[in-house]
């Protein structure tokens, strides 16, 4: 296991520590906030036998990210929504990224919903394969991203214990830092 400096760490290594233990190449992924393509092309080149399902509203974020990832054959792209995974997969996945907010470099009034965003990770815990983790980061530096995050909290202290171990980590010293989720299923 790779070793962890937190003293220097953002939010995003940590989350990408957390992910490679638990990935295994011939996982279905789900990406479940496509952006810029970071989070897929990370996944993709894990998941070698496997296969990553790419979610956004926003066509400049499929178009985007279709000509940075076109060498990648194990990436499908969705112009849906995170709250309609149901919709367009039919089979259980044993991972679902969710990198909250807004699409760096556009339009700033376009952010994900807490209300979306929470029927969202509901649908995906319905998705999620025996053997499944859901990680999320969300950004409460405006006002959305404080409301998102704090729905999301209070939504997931309320799943049971006895079939989802769930942690939350946050820099408690930087004002409106990024916070991570991480969910597992019990099996």
């Amino acid at each position: 296991m790779q070793k962890i400096n937190f003293k220097f760490s953002p939010h995003l290594k940590v989350a990408k520590i957390l992910i490679k233990n638990f990935l295994k190449d011939d996982f279905l992924a789900i990406d479940a906030t496509l952006g810029n393509g970071f989070d897929s092309l990370f996944l993709s080149d894990i998941l070698k036998n496997g296969q990553v399902f790419s979610f956004d509203i926003q066509k400049e974020a499929i178009e985007n990210s279709k000509k940075y990832l076109k060498d990648k054959k194990n990436i499908t792209f969705f112009l849906a929504s995170h709250e309609d995974f149901s919709k367009h997969i039919f089979k259980k996945v044993q991972f679902i990224i969710y990198n909250l907010g807004y699409l760096p470099g556009s339009d700033k009034k376009i952010v994900t919903k807490s209300s979306s965003t929470i029927k969202s990770i509901n649908s995906a815990l319905d998705i999620l394969d025996e053997i499944g983790a859901i990680c999320i980061t969300a950004y409460p530096g405006h006002e959305e991203g404080l409301k998102e995050e704090k729905k999301i909290l209070k939504f997931l202290e309320t799943l049971n214990y006895k079939k989802f171990s769930v942690s939350y980590q946050k820099w408690i010293n930087k004002k409106n830092a990024p916070s991570l989720f991480w969910i597992e299923k019990k099996y």
